[in-house]
């Protein structure tokens, strides 16, 4: 079946199924804007991430509260991309749809370059919940709020020096695979000691931060991040998939943009979660974690993240920031899991100068995923964009579908258990952003 799905996708890239589109090319300098919106609601909303529906009506620090971001990016020629990151579970496809006409109304930015996904916080809302259905409070706050900031960071445009970096984050996350515990592979919980043992590593997790530092004269600096974790820290207890009293929170990334912009004095930071379906964030918190300790993690978590990546800002590549910013889409199908249905999808590639890629997964990709990208992107520094344009769920690694036949007797492991899409997804996913960033490098 893999070479099928690989073959869908090589005559998509070559003959067009669907489209694939140059969106803009021009040669001048780079301009950067950005835009901000707090949709943080003040009544009771059901938080996603976990099987089991919860409930939260607070957050306990400024911290907490849900933010949309975002980047505007702009040539010489005023064609413009829009980089956007929201702390939601999710954003589903209709719902994309809907903020693509309305920030497009809003920024004069053509739908096709507005690009959206999720942080994937569990402790905040997903698109598909009746409570944020067409015409509700909390749908209109978020829609109208997303599409003012579009217009915000357009009006912002300014011109910049550019600068890159890497750094690595050791011991702040781990694959969750590597753990497991009471006959479950998919074991969150590092610090359990109820017959839990340590699987052999089948891969390591990408622990590595992109940076991208657009500096602007008299504003504020855009600092844009790229890091692979499950923003979990709010929202896991000690037993997988059961949560602490819930409140509403950004996770840990809240606490990193804040600790960042608070000690540096001159950035304002774009958190964006790479591929990390399966990669858990370390228990931070001694001993046994409860309902109690567990929010104490979320700012651990995110202020020693930001503590690794504070001193790396002063060692930041400067690189041309002229040429010009180019897009690739393409819209594709692959059959599901059950090889009956045929689903739908769009990647995006988009390249600014020589320098910098992004891409766009609609789906929970893995680390192994990500890495793969960022090895074999021809760019300096590339951006893998989790849960973009819409979707939602895993897209696992070939060797997760083996882990049954190693460990005869235990489940399935739960990312291929509910994965929709047909085995080898993720790594033909990978292969056709890695070819989308070469043909734009070209």
């Amino acid at each position: 079946m893999k070479k099928a799905i690989s073959l869908l996708l090589t005559l998509a890239m070559l003959l067009g199924i669907g489209s694939m589109v140059s969106a803009f090319a021009a040669d001048a300098g780079v301009k950067v804007g950005f835009g901000r919106h707090d949709f943080t609601p003040n009544y009771e909303v059901p938080l996603a991430g976990y099987t089991t529906t919860r409930y939260g009506s607070e957050t306990l620090t400024p911290e907490d509260r849900l933010l949309s971001t975002v980047v505007a990016i702009a040539d010489g020629s005023g064609n413009t991309v829009l980089i956007c990151t929201s702390d939601m579970t999710r954003i589903y496809a209709d719902w994309i749809t809907e903020l693509r006409k309305a920030m497009s109304k809003a920024s004069g930015v053509p739908e096709n370059n507005i690009h959206i996904s999720a942080t994937h916080t569990h402790s905040s809302i997903e698109g598909n919940d009746p409570i944020a259905e067409k015409g509700t409070e909390f749908y209109s706050t978020y829609i109208n709020g997303f599409a003012k900031a579009a217009k915000e960071a357009v009006d912002d445009l300014t011109s910049v020096t550019v600068k890159v970096g890497k750094v690595n984050i050791p011991y702040l996350n781990q694959l969750r695979h590597y753990w497991r515990a009471n006959g479950h592979i998919n074991g969150a919980n590092f610090e359990s000691t109820d017959g839990g043992k340590w699987l052999s590593n089948p891969t390591q997790a990408d622990n590595e931060v992109q940076i991208i530092r657009f500096v602007r004269e008299g504003k504020k600096d855009v600092l844009m991040l790229n890091w692979q974790a499950h923003p979990i820290t709010a929202s896991a207890s000690t037993d997988y998939g059961k949560a602490h009293k819930p409140y509403i929170s950004a996770d840990f990334i809240g606490y990193c943009r804040n600790y960042l912009e608070k000690q540096d004095g001159d950035c304002l930071v774009a958190y964006y979660t790479g591929a990390s379906g399966n990669v858990n964030p370390y228990h931070l918190v001694p001993k046994y974690r409860d309902f109690e300790t567990c929010p104490q993690e979320t700012p651990l978590h995110g202020e020693r993240l930001a503590g690794y990546i504070l001193p790396a800002l002063q060692n930041l590549k400067t690189i041309d920031p002229t040429g010009p910013v180019k897009q690739m889409q393409m819209f594709a199908k692959t059959p599901d899991n059950g090889l009956s249905t045929i689903v739908p999808f769009e990647l995006n590639a988009i390249s600014v100068g020589k320098s910098i890629g992004f891409v766009t997964a609609p789906y929970e990709m893995v680390s192994e995923h990500g890495m793969y990208v960022k090895e074999n992107s021809p760019f300096e520094i590339t951006f893998v964009l989790y849960l973009c344009n819409g979707r939602g769920g895993y897209i696992p690694s070939l060797y997760t579908y083996d882990y049954s036949e190693l460990f005869p007797g235990n489940p399935q492991v739960y990312e291929t258990y509910v994965c929709k899409s047909a085995k080898g997804t993720g790594e033909d996913f990978a292969q056709s952003m890695v070819n989308m960033l070469n043909l734009l490098y070209k």
